[in-house]
C-alpha cells in the first residue's frame, strides 16, 4: 500500500481570498547520493565516488564529497576512473638526467627517460660523464677514447715465478692501457734467466752467480809482436810465469795467439798474414813453453787485434773451448785496435756478449777510448800494460779473480 504523505503546512490568515498551500520539493532532513555530474550516469571507480546531498525548506543542498575523474597522474592510483593505475603521465617519454655541459650523443653519454614505478618517478637509462677508463669507451664523453688513461692508471705487472719479483735482477713493469684493457706487454719488467758469470743473481733465486765454482776456464792471450812491444812482452811473461804454478789455475787452460807478425805476402790468407794462432788449449804447466817461444817469432806489420778477437770466437782460429768453460780473450798490444776485414767493433762485442766470452785487453791509455767498445763498455776491463813485472803479475791475478770460478 502507498503510503501518502501529508504535509500541514501553517496558512497565515491574510483574508480568505490569499489564503495558499505551499509545495515542498524533498522532505526537510532527507540525504540522498549525488553523482559529481549531474548528467553523467558513469558509476564510481577508481579514485572517483558519489557524494551526498540534505533536503532542506529550500531544497536539495550541493552535492557534498563527490569526486570525479581527473588527469592520470605517477601515484598508485586510478585518477581518470578507467579502472587502469598510472597508464599515463604527465612526464611520460619526458628526458632527463641532464648534467650542465655534457654532450649528450658524444661517448657513452645518453640522456634518461622518465618512467612510473611503484607510484613515483624515477630516471630510467640516464649514462653521464665520468672519470676516463682503460675500456675502450668514452666515458668522459669529449669524442676521445681512453685519453690519458695509460699515464695515470698503469697496472704493475710480473709474469715470473711466484718469489722471485725484486729477488737479484728481476723487476715488476708496467701495463698501459692498450686496446681498451691492460693486457698489452708488460713494459719494464725483467724475468729472471739463465745464471751467468756477471756477479749478478741473473735467475733470481738468492744467488750469485751460482753453479760456476767448479767450472773450467778456458783462457786465449793475444800478444802484439810487432817488434814495438818487446819489452812489455818480456814483463808479461814474467807476471804470468808465476800465476802458472798458482792453485788459483789449477783447472784453466790456455791458448796463444800472435798479432803484428811478419808479413809473409799479399797472397796469404788474412787468418795468417798478420796473426797466428800459436797452439790450442794447453794446461798451465805446459803453457809457459809457447810464450816464451814468441819472443823468437819475427815480427813487424798490422796488429790486427779487433779481427782476431773475431776469428777466436767465430771458430775461424779452431780452439776447442770445453763445454760449459769460461771463456776469456786477454789482448795485450800497444796498438789502436785495427781491423784488415772492416769489421766493425761494436760487431766483435756484440758478438762477445752473444756468445759468453770475457774480453780484457791491455793497451796504451791513449787508446782506452777505441778499445772500450770491445769491452762492454766497462772501464775495469782495460788495463795498461807494464815493464814492471809484478805490476802485470797484480793485473793478471785480479782478471782471475774476478773470473766466476773458486767463489
Amino acid at each position: 500500500m502507498k503510503r501518502l504523505l501529508f504535509l500541514f503546512v501553517p496558512l497565515i490568515f491574510l483574508g480568505c481570498e490569499d489564503q495558499q498551500l505551499i509545495r515542498v520539493p524533498c522532505p526537510p532532513g532527507d540525504v540522498r547520493e549525488c553523482s559529481w555530474d549531474p548528467e553523467s550516469t558513469r558509476m564510481p571507480a577508481g579514485e572517483c565516488k558519489y557524494g551526498t546531498q540534505t533536503c532542506s525548506s529550500a531544497g536539495w543542498s550541493d552535492c557534498i564529497g563527490a569526486r570525479g575523474p581527473t588527469e592520470e597522474i605517477c601515484d598508485g592510483l586510478d585518477n581518470d576512473c578507467d579502472l587502469y593505475i598510472d597508464e599515463t603521465y604527465p612526464q611520460e617519454h619526458q628526458l632527463c638526467g641532464f648534467v650542465e655541459g655534457a654532450d649528450y650523443g658524444v661517448g657513452v653519454c645518453v640522456p634518461g627517460v622518465m618512467v612510473c614505478d611503484n607510484g613515483g618517478t624515477r630516471c630510467e637509462g640516464h649514462i653521464g660523464p665520468s672519470e676516463e677508463l682503460c675500456d675502450g669507451l668514452d666515458n668522459n664523453c669529449n669524442g676521445t677514447i681512453d685519453e690519458g688513461v695509460a699515464n695515470s692508471t698503469a697496472i704493475v705487472c710480473y709474469d715470473g715465478p711466484v718469489g722471485t719479483m725484486a729477488v737479484g735482477e728481476c723487476r715488476a713493469g708496467v701495463r698501459y692501457c692498450q686496446d681498451g684493457g691492460f693486457d698489452g706487454p708488460c713494459d719494464g719488467e725483467i724475468l729472471p734467466t739463465e745464471e751467468l758469470c756477471d756477479n749478478l743473481d741473473n735467475d733470481c733465486d738468492g744467488e750469485v752467480d751460482e753453479g760456476f765454482d767448479n767450472r773450467g776456464v778456458d783462457i786465449v792471450f793475444v800478444i802484439d809482436i810487432s817488434g814495438s812491444f818487446d819489452d812489455e812482452i818480456q814483463s808479461m811473461i814474467e807476471g804470468i810465469a808465476p800465476l802458472l804454478d798458482d792453485p788459483i789455475t789449477s783447472n784453466f787452460r790456455f791458448g796463444l795467439s800472435v798479432i803484428g807478425s811478419q808479413n809473409t805476402g799479399g797472397g796469404t790468407p788474412l787468418l795468417t798474414r798478420y796473426s797466428k794462432m800459436i797452439t790450442d788449449f794447453v794446461p798451465a804447466d805446459e803453457f809457459l813453453e809457447y810464450l816464451e817461444g814468441i819472443r823468437l817469432l819475427p815480427g813487424g806489420g798490422i796488429e790486427p787485434s779487433v779481427d782476431v778477437a773475431k776469428w777466436i770466437m767465430d771458430g775461424s782460429y779452431l780452439y776447442s773451448w770445453a763445454p760449459g768453460s769460461q771463456k776469456v780473450i786477454i789482448i795485450m798490444t800497444d796498438e789502436i785496435a785495427q781491423t784488415v776485414t772492416a769489421t766493425p767493433i761494436d760487431q766483435v762485442n756484440q758478438m762477445a756478449i752473444d756468445g759468453g766470452f770475457e774480453i780484457f785487453v791491455f793497451a796504451l791509455p791513449e787508446h782506452h777510448n777505441i778499445f772500450i767498445r770491445l769491452v762492454r763498455g766497462e772501464q775495469d776491463r782495460l788495463y795498461s800494460p807494464s815493464v814492471n813485472s809484478a805490476t802485470v803479475f797484480q793485473q793478471i791475478r785480479q782478471i782471475f779473480n774476478d773470473l766466476c770460478i773458486g767463489r
